[in-house]
């Protein structure tokens, strides 16, 4: 059995397999290399942050998967107005939501740096292309169609979002990565909770991934204006209750969120309409054995 028949007739381990592969290969590198924070770190970050990506399209090719069909759902736009409204807006709502939250759990409200939020648009676009957003191709575009028509919608979300929160494992030891000084178990619990919602965006929006691209580039761009960084550091020294009453306040409005989808549209589909499955980028791979190369 040639290699890449092995993938397609194993493609969720070797979407894991490649994506995994890639990613700690890169953040490996810039780990070793110890750079400060700058823009060639981003961009290795991000650069590196193209895992699912590379694992989603060698798992298609190998299937004999369409690749412009997969790839065309980073230019779905043709969606109803409300969904890019959810895409576009919910992010802030989750933030103002979550310093409510912060406010009830005993954190000081201060609110400055509203006047930067001119650069905002700017940043989604960055963070869409390369910060997070192009992550989508991989867990929606691929890994969520293949699992959830097996397990459904909702076991589906959950398990890409295991897999998603490991995979960033390698970015909590390299010093300027943002999750670095992050709590691992409350950031677990919030990737859980966002996979879901963005496979509820997904699903609604017949398979776009550009508008779960923005929803994902969204909630990380909205944290630069998360008031809580106002209070996060005293004298230089992160305030470890802050950071952790933070990080619990943003969860539990992620984890609300959730509870009040999974009520609303049930847990099959997460949807009121029929949802993208395999196949999804053309027609049925044909089965192994037709592929493989006759005897000598």
């Amino acid at each position: 059995m040639d290699v890449r028949n092995w993938i397609s007739e194993h493609r969720l381990v070797s979407f894991i397999a490649v994506t995994y592969a890639f990613t700690w290969t890169v953040h490996g590198a810039l780990f070793q290399l110890g750079l400060p924070q700058s823009w060639t770190f981003s961009i290795l970050a991000g650069l590196g942050a193209y895992g699912p990506v590379v694992g989603a399209a060698v798992v298609v090719w190998a299937s004999d998967g369409d690749l412009r069909s997969w790839v065309m759902q980073a230019f779905r736009w043709r969606v109803h107005p409300a969904w890019w409204a959810v895409a576009l807006l919910l992010p802030a709502g989750i933030i103002v939501g979550a310093t409510g939250v912060f406010v009830l759990l005993g954190g000081e409200l201060v609110v400055t740096g509203l006047e930067t939020l001119v650069v905002y648009p700017f940043l989604l676009l960055y963070v869409l292309v390369i910060g997070g957003g192009q992550e989508e191709l991989g867990w929606r575009g691929f890994a969520q169609p293949y699992l959830q028509e097996r397990y459904g919608a909702l076991a589906a979300a959950l398990g890409i979002g295991v897999i998603w929160a490991t995979w960033h494992a390698p970015l909590f030891i390299i010093p300027g990565a943002t999750q670095s000084g992050f709590d691992f178990a409350l950031y677990f619990g919030g990737i859980l909770a966002e996979s879901v919602i963005l496979a509820w965006v997904y699903n609604n929006t017949g398979g776009s991934v550009l508008l779960a691209g923005l929803f994902h580039a969204g909630n990380n761009v909205a944290m630069n204006w998360y008031p809580v960084n106002n209070v996060l550091f005293v004298d230089g020294i992160q305030d470890e209750w802050v950071a952790s009453t933070g990080q619990l306040a943003a969860f539990v409005v992620l984890a609300l969120l959730v509870v009040a989808i999974v009520a609303a549209y049930g847990t099959r589909r997460l949807s009121r309409h029929p949802v993208p499955t395999p196949p999804l980028w053309g027609e049925s791979p044909a089965p192994a054995t037709a592929r493989e190369h006759p005897p000598d």
